[in-house]
């Protein structure tokens, strides 16, 4: 993944101060913490800032800060609104929410940009713009006091700030002294059209890193189709998530526990193992995926647990005498359904399991904003078990185990929503990595499906047209 193509440029912006009463709609939140109170004052009184006179595009000023006390990882939210209040139209080469570090300055930065920007925008005599835009924090950001603030740059290349608001960012959990940070590349895949044959990483303008595909039946598990050669992963040579479906309807977990399919699961990963090869990418085995929904004939209920956490040791013991370069992921949907148990208590062990991973789709919530992507990622679910994505992450960190989302996509029968394609992405650069509670690998669900409900690529076929731009813009 080329992480460097999704910064924003830091560079010197030349500075044509002036002085005018403008007009500002600044608001600053904190993402990552949950709900935050809305307690902050306003102040809707006319300020002094830099900008030009005649024709210029000004701002009215009314800021609410709802937290002013931000951490490494979570996410910095701006919106401001420019309006025209000339007689001619004014174009805007940029209009952009940036922040300045302790130390910086308006004149020579470094700049730490928010995204989205707006760019050469043309504003009529009283049109009104508004620009939302976030950042997330990252790891090596320095520690202490910034300022975020707009700015524009008019036809004559000069950039014109507005006034601003200040913010302290310390490290993770709370502490202000050193923090070195561990955060870096992850794994970025995806699943269904054009994976294969590459047009999917062409079109994203980035290499498939992981693929997934699906042999959740037993007689699929037996034979691995896709593997062949001339199929769809016949020649496939990076890593692979692999979806394995552990028991059939008619069967149960009591009967796995007792050794009664140990032979069934030892022709398969035989044949997986066989048919992998010498290849050089990494197989990421996902047995009994979603076991905590109720959809599955290998479904895991409360009754169940006990007999599972034995069965999948039995699994893990085989996998590991047949195909030790393979890893064990433990996969859950985001939340349980109907399993009448938190499926933590379902988990066998760090000892048995090389990654965590779950499914996360744009849904139950659905996500069209920043503050609802704050408190989805916090939830829980009806068992007191991880829902959201911060959640999940913290129990892997807990378990000392990377984390995958195995599936993933907008829903769009719920709506076409560029923010969750943003936040995830700010979530996998943020927490990417390879060490217990960071995200070692993510696969987007582009399976056409459902009425191509979750489908981004081709273009010309998804229901989701701004999630697909931005996906291809970020990934």
């Amino acid at each position: 993944m080329n992480l460097s193509a999704t910064l924003p440029p830091l560079f010197s912006r030349q500075r044509f101060p002036r002085l005018m009463t403008a007009a500002a709609v600044l608001a600053l939140s904190a993402a990552c913490g949950g709900p935050l109170e809305e307690n902050s004052s306003q102040d809707d009184s006319s300020v002094t800032l830099e900008g030009t006179l005649a024709g210029a595009l000004t701002l009215s000023k009314s800021i609410s800060i709802v937290d002013a006390t931000l951490e490494r990882g979570q996410t910095l939210s701006a919106s401001v609104t420019y309006k025209n209040s000339g007689t001619t139209a004014v174009t805007a080469k940029n209009i952009v929410l940036t922040s300045r570090a302790p130390g910086g300055t308006h004149a020579d930065g470094p700049f730490y940009d928010l995204t989205p920007r707006i760019t050469n925008r043309t504003l009529q005599p009283g049109e009104s713009v508004t620009l939302t835009a976030t950042r997330v924090l990252s790891s090596t950001d320095p520690l202490g006091t910034w300022e975020v603030y707009p700015t524009w740059e008019d036809s004559t290349s000069t950039w014109l700030d507005g006034a601003g608001l200040t913010f302290s960012v310390a490290a993770a959990g709370g502490g202000t002294g050193s923090d070195p940070g561990t955060s870096g590349p992850w794994l970025s895949g995806a699943s269904g059209v054009g994976v294969a044959s590459g047009a999917f990483g062409t079109w994203r303008g980035t290499p498939v890193k992981i693929a997934s595909t699906w042999s959740d039946n037993n007689t699929a598990a037996a034979n691995f189709w896709q593997l062949d050669p001339g199929a769809e992963f016949g020649s496939w040579q990076n890593n692979l998530d692999i979806a394995v479906g552990a028991i059939d309807s008619g069967e149960s977990w009591s009967a796995a526990a007792s050794g009664a399919y140990d032979a069934r699961w030892r022709q398969s990963l035989t044949t997986l193992k066989n048919k992998w090869g010498s290849r050089p990418g990494t197989v990421y085995i996902r047995f009994a995926h979603e076991m905590n929904g109720n959809w599955y004939p290998w479904k895991v209920t409360a009754s169940d647990a006990t007999s599972f956490i034995t069965a999948w040791k039995r699994y893990r013991a085989l996998q590991k005498e047949i195909f030790p370069a393979a890893r064990l992921v433990f996969n859950v949907n985001r939340e349980s359904v109907s399993s009448g148990i938190d499926w933590r208590k379902t988990f066998p062990g760090a000892a048995y399991v090389d990654v965590l991973g779950v499914d996360y789709y744009n849904q139950y919530p659905y996500v069209a904003t920043v503050t609802d992507w704050n408190n989805a990622i916090q939830q829980t679910d009806g068992y007191g078990a991880p829902k959201g994505l911060a959640r999940h992450l913290e129990f892997a960190k807990s378990v000392g185990l990377p984390l995958s989302i195995s599936e993933w996509s907008g829903n769009a029968d719920n709506g076409d929503s560029p923010v969750f394609i943003e936040q995830m992405y700010n979530f996998f650069k943020v927490n990417g990595g390879t060490g217990a509670g960071k995200v070692l690998y993510e696969v987007l669900f582009n399976v056409d499906r459902d009425n191509r409900r979750w489908l981004l690529y081709p273009t010309a076929n998804t229901r989701m047209p701004n999630s697909a731009a931005r996906y291809q813009q970020l990934f």
